[in-house]
């Protein structure tokens, strides 16, 4: 079973519900100084302690100072956050022995660079040559389509995070908010 890279988002908590009944799962949180780390991380415990994963969770605040302000927004202070994500997952999976790292991506994803096919495949390759696989299995599904797998399985989505300005209550209009608002709709109209 790999290293599940949650946030507490919608795609994160329906791979964790989805995994969860594997003994040897394992989930990890990384506060890379984002806006929302906070309440991320408390979404983050909360999902864990309902399913009985094992968490850990990495605080490195700090790393947003070395990308130049050019390159981030206040919200998501690092521009290639994904690749220090599975880097670090990897190691935590190589440490535990576990096989690899699992990554909640889905297609919309796909329109940032960080997303991109090329990207992921490269990502894949360089963990592959470590032994480990990188899963992305919604890599071809939209929001909406997690968001209609994490509701067969009985998902509270009320109980996820991913407002971008990191407020005790979502803010309702950043680009997250407005995202899983959409996917959120769409799958009520199909249920």
């Amino acid at each position: 079973m790999p290293i599940l890279l949650l946030s507490g988002g919608i795609e994160s908590a329906t791979l964790l519900h989805e995994r969860c009944g594997s003994r040897d799962l394992r989930a990890l949180f990384i506060d890379y100084g984002q806006r929302a780390a906070r309440a991320e991380r408390a979404t983050a415990i909360a999902l864990c302690t309902r399913t009985g994963t094992p968490l850990t969770t990495v605080a490195l605040k700090g790393l947003g100072a070395l990308a130049p302000a050019a390159a981030w927004t206040p919200h998501v202070p690092l521009a290639a956050r994904n690749l220090l994500a599975v880097s670090l997952a990897a190691n935590h999976a190589l440490a535990l022995r576990v096989r690899g790292v699992l990554l909640g991506l889905q297609r919309d994803d796909r329109a940032h660079g960080e997303g991109a096919a090329p990207f992921i495949t490269a990502l894949a390759d360089t963990l592959a040559a470590l032994g480990l696989e990188l899963e992305t299995p919604y890599r071809d599904l939209s929001k909406a389509q997690v968001v209609a797998r994490g509701r067969a399985l009985g998902i509270d989505y009320t109980a996820t995070y991913s407002c971008l300005l990191g407020r005790r209550t979502p803010c309702g209009r950043c680009p997250q908010c407005r995202a899983r608002t959409q996917a959120l709709a769409d799958d009520s109209g199909a249920a």
